[in-house]
């Protein structure tokens, strides 16, 4: 399937080495020549501008973006529309406020253009290798590009999740919930460290064996334990800087009454004036999962 990408940061880029390997054709577009250049050197077809972009697909097209929420997604959007035809499609696989979806869907739907919401999970490593991804918009769209779901997840990692916005909606409840249970492991771990000198206790060697078998066992423990083992990990502040997803999480606790999501919130802006042993892990989890920057002591 012929698909063109834009934003080839650290999950875009590693989603198309990704596609090429499942043998789609990929046209590649960043502000940055630099991971053009890298994934033409493995089969991509580079284009410089959206002009070249749009003019190297054969429609109907597919173009995917993967770039940050708001108004970066506003203007691509805007450059994009004139040159695409009706029946073509532009997919949203970023961190996208779900009724900013629905009001872009609707607005490209006056002229053809099928808008797709995706919420794409994993981190890089399932981006390079099998991620999880939440499908809102037109069921027609949606399973006109539904290889490209299947071919970039795990296997019963994708789904329709339902009308405009609904992808970008239950991805945006999934950051709710990874907020309090990152919480949770980061607040536990800090208990054990505090405690750790009375009890002469192994702090990594706790973490190592909740890994394995543990009712708490995840891929966020895992990714703790991979921080935890890293020669940096002891210059980590603890604090955790601020995402571009915490003003989503004010949003989502008006939707409902989400004590568990408002603390973790609460905990991590904590950390920015008193820096702790939990904020290092989250930060450090961050890190490991989505490459977020970390601060130093």
């Amino acid at each position: 399937m012929q698909i063109g990408f834009i934003g080839l940061g650290r999950m875009g880029k590693n989603m198309v080495f990704h596609l090429l390997e499942k043998k789609h054709s990929v046209v590649v577009y960043d502000r940055s020549t630099t991971p053009i250049k890298e994934l033409e050197s493995k089969g991509a077809t580079g284009a410089y501008s959206m002009g070249e972009l749009v003019g190297n697909l054969h429609s109907p097209r597919v173009l995917w973006m993967m770039i940050t929420a708001g108004k970066p997604i506003d203007e691509v959007v805007h450059t994009l529309a004139p040159l695409l035809s009706k029946g073509d499609t532009i997919i949203d696989g970023g961190n996208s406020f779900y009724k900013d979806s629905q009001r872009r869907a609707k607005s490209l739907m006056k002229m053809g253009i099928h808008f797709l919401d995706v919420g794409t999970s994993g981190g890089i490593e399932g981006a390079r290798h099998g991620a999880c991804m939440m499908i809102g918009g037109s069921q027609a769209a949606f399973k006109k590009t539904e290889r490209l779901y299947r071919d970039m997840c795990v296997k019963g990692g994708y789904g329709y999740m339902g009308t405009s916005g609904a992808g970008h909606f239950v991805k945006m409840v999934h950051n709710g919930i990874e907020y309090g249970m990152m919480g949770a492991i980061a607040e536990g771990l800090q208990v054990i460290e505090k405690h750790s000198k009375e009890f002469s206790i192994d702090f990594l060697k706790a973490a190592e064996v909740y890994e394995h078998g543990s009712i708490v066992e995840s891929r966020l423990m895992s990714w703790t334990v991979s921080a935890m083992k890293r020669k940096g990990f002891a210059s980590i502040a603890g604090t955790v800087p601020q995402g571009e997803t915490e003003e989503e999480m004010k949003k989502l606790e008006k939707l409902s009454t989400m004590p568990i999501l408002r603390q973790s919130r609460l905990g991590r802006a904590a950390t920015r004036k008193h820096p702790s042993i939990a904020g290092k892990l989250i930060a450090g989890m961050r890190n490991e999962f989505g490459g977020h920057r970390v601060l130093g002591p």
